[in-house]
């Protein structure tokens, strides 16, 4: 995560630094985001507020207990007792301030961020090239790469893992032929080349894909793509 969470949530740490350490971090993912590049900053940023939540949830939960525990406890030596855990909670108290003002600095960024992926989802179209439906496992798409002013054209293969007993699907993409604009008057007529000349699946589902974007590609355009890709071979029909 670029950030080491366990350090910077640590009891009896030097908050100052942490806030500066977390800052440094969430402004070079903004770096990013300010150049258009959705990832890995977007993925970062889910992981960091959901620790953070799950950091808060079970020290507020800590701090309850110590509290009713000590306030139920009679033995000689309770003024210790109660000396120590006062520095406990005060040490919980710092850390709990310091995880909610975390989730607020990362909860800007993470907005800015569901911004642009919002922005590039609707403005990214995602067809089939063919007039049936078929075998949607294993197939190709094409891809314009506006920014380099080339097509992609990748192989794709629906996969599941395992994942705490549940079934995750996910699409690996083979980059198979990149392909000047200027070669091609239309993307039609580069697949129906693609598909007589150089290609060895049998009748295969083909899609393409259209968008104006010139956003960064492997950071951005590319893992949208994959998203809406999973999306139509999921669905009963292709999505146009």
């Amino acid at each position: 995560m670029n950030i080491d969470i366990t350090k910077i949530t640590s009891c009896g740490s030097d908050w100052e630094t942490n806030r500066y350490t977390f800052l440094k971090t969430l402004n070079a993912w903004k770096g990013d985001l300010r150049k258009n590049k959705l990832y890995p900053a977007i993925d970062l940023s889910w992981q960091l507020q959901s620790k953070f939540n799950t950091i808060l949830s079970e020290n507020i939960e800590s701090k309850f207990w110590l509290e009713r525990e000590v306030k139920g406890t009679f033995i000689d030596d309770k003024l210790v007792l109660l000396e120590k855990a006062h520095q406990i909670s005060s040490q919980l108290d710092k850390l709990i301030d310091f995880v909610k003002w975390g989730l607020e600095e990362n909860l800007d960024l993470l907005n800015e961020a569901l911004i642009i992926k919002d922005f590039v989802f609707d403005n990214i179209n995602i067809k089939p090239f063919c007039d049936t439906d078929k075998y949607r496992g294993k197939g190709f798409i094409l891809v314009p790469d506006n920014k380099l002013s080339v097509y992609k054209i990748y192989l794709y293969e629906l996969s599941i893992n395992w994942h705490i007993d549940e079934p995750i699907e996910y699409l690996e993409l083979d980059l198979l032929r990149s392909v000047p604009f200027k070669f091609y008057n239309s993307v039609e007529t580069l697949m129906n080349d693609f598909i007589k000349n150089s290609q060895s699946l049998y009748d295969p589902m083909i899609y393409i894909c259209e968008s104006d974007l010139d956003f960064p590609f492997n950071e951005t355009i590319l893992p949208i793509v994959k998203s809406k890709l999973l999306d139509s071979v999921n669905s009963l029909y292709p999505n146009y």
